[in-house]
């Protein structure tokens, strides 16, 4: 009797996952697409907590207050999966970049815009933004893969 093999992605799956993720910020205009990146991070940050929990034997009531870099350091610390870790760590400065600074420079560059006339473009920090959502989509198809599938050993 050979043992089953455990289930793995190809860069297809991945692709076409991530892919899917990203269909729901179509259409939406940069404030949309922030506010939507913003809640998509919060539910990745409470999802991590849950599989803390499940995993590590933590208690959500006392990490409540933790925010998404807590919550990464807390599980790498408990030796979770590197390679994810690694992409969630890229994940967890975007989202502080595009948390704290993004909104500000937006509103300085379109006020500078408008003090000098300029009409539309596309401004870095939509490029910023996108690339961020582009980040944080794959990593969420990572980590429900990973979950329905019991690959965090």
């Amino acid at each position: 009797m050979s043992e089953e093999k455990p289930p793995h992605l190809n860069a297809e799956q991945i692709r076409e996952g991530t892919q899917k993720g990203l269909k729901k910020y179509e259409n939406l205009s940069f404030i949309e697409q922030y506010a939507m990146y913003m809640g998509i991070a919060q539910l990745l940050e409470f999802g991590l907590k849950k599989l803390y929990e499940e995993k590590f034997g933590g208690n959500l009531d006392d990490m409540e207050r933790w925010p998404l870099g807590k919550t990464r350091v807390e599980l790498e610390r408990k030796g979770l999966r590197e390679d994810f870790i690694a992409l969630l760590k890229g994940v967890t400065d975007s989202r502080n970049h595009i948390a704290h600074e993004i909104l500000a420079n937006e509103a300085l560059m379109n006020g500078m815009m408008n003090k000098l006339n300029v009409q539309g473009g596309f401004s870095k920090n939509k490029r910023i933004l996108w690339k961020a959502i582009n980040e944080l989509e794959h990593v969420c198809f990572l980590f429900d893969w990973t979950n329905e599938n019991n690959g965090w050993d």
